[in-house]
């Protein structure tokens, strides 16, 4: 594992901070190269994208430490130090959608439309920001006995963890793969449909059906944390349908 990617004599590069860095604009450049096809502005873009990554960061952090609440009670500094490491996607995608829905719906823009255009740039977060999870060590799976396990170094999160001397499932590789194809996917779909909403459902329900199932051999440190994960993920899913199956509405 390499927690540090990149050591400048002293200044150290953290895995995760970089590819969550990168992951951002990355998602970025592709959301603003697509928006003049929605007839939407690049200055749009850009104001969307701070108000996102504000969320993105605010929710992520917030729900990680309120379920890893043993790491940061003698280190309270520590739930700041978010290049570390210690994200929830759930929390990341409520607080952004929450955020850049409020921004949206302020700009008088149609929300679904717009979350049609970005719903494929989720997929390329997923992929690089999960390769920053298995680079840092976090995020990792039970127990198992697949070739393709791995037994992750003491140092990390997962080696200190109570499975942390045995080969684990690589669940952050499986959801870094699951995104690039997700991206890929939603990227043919994008422009295929005039129905608002469509892209963003087949996000929704794709990778809430994903991630239910791969939660089961992800490893948990609580129940709590397990059924909150589940229960947001069936919520995805619902929201999906609910988007596919109500009336039809043209992009305008």
């Amino acid at each position: 594992m390499r927690p540090v990617l990149i050591d400048l004599g002293g200044i150290e590069i953290p895995s995760y901070g970089l590819l969550l860095t990168l992951s951002f604009v990355v998602a970025f450049w592709y959301v603003r190269r697509k928006a003049p096809g929605f007839g939407i502005s690049p200055v749009t873009i850009e104001n969307l994208a701070f108000y996102v990554m504000i969320g993105v960061i605010i929710g992520g952090r917030v729900l990680y430490a309120a379920f890893h609440w043993h790491q940061y009670q003698n280190d309270i500094l520590g739930i700041f130090r978010i290049w570390e490491g210690g994200m929830m996607f759930f929390g990341s995608f409520l607080g952004g959608f929450l955020l850049g829905a409020l921004y949206i719906s302020k700009q008088k823009l149609a929300i679904l439309k717009m979350s049609d255009l970005v719903a494929p740039a989720l997929g390329l977060g997923l992929f690089l920001t999960r390769l920053g999870c298995f680079l840092n060590g976090c995020c990792f799976g039970e127990p198992s006995t697949v070739p393709w396990a791995v037994r992750f170094p003491a140092e990390c999160v997962a080696g200190t963890s109570p499975v942390g001397a045995l080969s684990l499932h690589p669940v952050q590789l499986y959801e870094s793969i699951f995104g690039l194809a997700l991206f890929f996917f939603l990227n043919k779909q994008v422009g295929r449909t005039s129905r608002q909403g469509a892209v963003f459902a087949q996000f929704l329900i794709s990778y809430g059906v994903f991630r239910f199932g791969v939660d089961f051999i992800r490893y948990f440190e609580n129940s709590a944390n397990y059924w909150v994960n589940q229960l947001i993920a069936l919520g995805l899913v619902v929201a999906g349908i609910i988007i596919l199956v109500k009336p039809a509405r043209k992009s305008i």
